[in-house]
């Protein structure tokens, strides 16, 4: 079984790798991210820009970039938990290094699709295919989940900004929860229909990564479950935080519950594979968002680079950290 389940692994991984290789020659429309967000910074007048971003109060971005250690500790911690569920053990130390590696891998792709670094990561070091890809997915399942939870009620919040989209947002949150149930019900019918999409020889690997996706996290008992929820909330609650201070490092007039909306609302549009790292789509939804509140175009362009650039930083000192542990 381990010798299919490798096999179907390096079937995923050699997709993947195809995905990666053809970053280099993207489409068009996986430009529109910085297409607007160049447009909008010559739109508002570059030398504004630069003269809000210029004032931000470097204790508090200081402060915002020293919240990474927490918050990459938190998710480390939910990592463990997570794997312990598939009866994987992982130290701490090696637990950071891997998702410090998923995070620096998935800022540099649309949709962050190099977090599935961690797969990879996990097969190498002997875990099967099947168990390795449903901690992957089920760990991204809870960030998504928790993300659009945030973005609905931050549309909400703005009820009246979306109109006529929102109600399009209810009719789609309708239809997933009808097929979520068909899915439930009719689970197993759908699981022979996947397994006809795969290549013959990779089946009978694809059918153990399946169950263990359907079946091995739900055997687990009920408090592991709450407690790998309780960290996502936790880690969101710090990350929402940091979102502020760097609002309150260029002084910007907004409230922490009407910034938490917006930047909600910004990240479910970052999720969109038309971006890198939320550029342009956290722009365009900063200056909708936030000029209703009388911020300018300039100092909402301001606050998403000052974002962007401590997301930099971030990686850049993830990518250091996974080096160390990798090397020690």
């Amino acid at each position: 079984m381990f010798n299919c389940s490798f096999a179907a692994s390096l079937w995923f991984v050699k997709d993947l790798d195809m995905k990666f290789r053809r970053f280099g020659k993207l489409p068009l429309w996986r430009l529109i991210g910085p297409v607007i967000v160049i447009a909008a910074i010559w739109w508002a007048g570059p030398a504004k820009v630069w003269a809000v971003l210029s004032n931000a109060d470097i204790r508090l971005v200081g402060a915002v970039i020293t919240l990474l250690i927490p918050m990459v500790v938190i998710k480390a911690i939910r990592w463990r938990i997570l794997l312990r569920c598939y009866d994987i053990e992982l130290s701490f130390r090696d637990s950071v290094s891997m998702y410090a590696t998923g995070i620096v891998f998935s800022a540099v792709t649309p949709g962050r699709v190099g977090d599935m670094v961690k797969i990879v990561m996990l097969i190498k070091r002997g875990c099967s295919a099947g168990k390795a890809i449903a901690c992957n997915i089920i760990d991204r399942l809870f960030d998504v989940v928790l993300v659009v939870v945030a973005g609905y009620v931050g549309m909400w919040y703005f009820s009246s900004q979306f109109g006529a989209h929102l109600h399009v947002v209810n009719i789609i949150i309708v239809i997933a929860v009808v097929l979520l149930v068909v899915f439930v019900l009719k689970r197993h019918l759908i699981k022979k229909m996947a397994i006809k999409l795969i290549p013959v020889q990779y089946r009978p690997g694809a059918r153990e990564s399946w169950n263990e996706i359907i079946g091995g996290f739900w055997k687990n008992r009920v408090s592991r479950v709450l407690l790998l929820v309780l960290w996502t909330i936790v880690f969101w609650g710090v990350w929402f935080v940091a979102m502020y201070l760097c609002a309150m490092a260029l002084e910007l007039d907004v409230s922490f519950v009407y910034f938490s909306a917006c930047a909600a609302i910004a990240m479910v549009f970052s999720l969109l594979p038309i971006t890198v790292a939320g550029v342009g789509t956290r722009d365009a939804a900063f200056i909708l968002l936030l000029g209703q509140i009388g911020i300018a175009r300039q100092e909402s362009l301001a606050l998403s680079s000052l974002i962007l650039a401590v997301f930099l930083v971030n990686c850049g000192v993830l990518y250091l950290i996974s080096v160390i542990l990798k090397s020690n």
